[in-house]
């Protein structure tokens, strides 16, 4: 788990340095909370915020799928018709206000377990 929070915080990291107008409005570097990202994403009107989420939300999933092994079972499925990014997004949003519980966490955590458990593999 250490290894894909580690390759994700690379992605988003990358992602930053090609998008500096995103790293303005990006998580504080001392907070990569689960309630700091939540902060950022919730305001729809902020198109850098809701596009620094949706480049986060898609380098946690691609750091999981580089580190999964070839012949280990996948733990998260998305359907073919799963929705929109903006979708996930809220989907992800109502999940936290049912999960406070989890707000102190790193985000990319938070978001791997939003991830198994709205979209788990059958």
């Amino acid at each position: 788990m250490n290894k894909l929070i580690s390759l994700f915080c690379l992605a988003a990291c990358l992602s930053a340095i090609n998008l500096p107008a995103i790293a303005q409005n990006a998580m504080p570097a001392n907070d990569a909370s689960t309630a700091a990202l939540v902060e950022l994403c919730k305001n729809q009107n902020d198109l850098d915020a809701q596009n620094f989420c949706f480049g986060f939300g898609e380098g946690v999933y691609q750091a999981y799928l580089a580190n999964r092994s070839p012949s280990a079972k996948p733990m998260i499925c998305f359907p073919q018709q799963s929705g929109s990014r903006q979708v996930i997004l809220q989907e992800f949003l109502k999940w936290n206000q049912a999960n406070p519980q989890f707000n102190q966490e790193r985000a990319a955590k938070s978001l791997m377990r939003f991830f198994m458990q709205s979209y788990p593999c059958k």
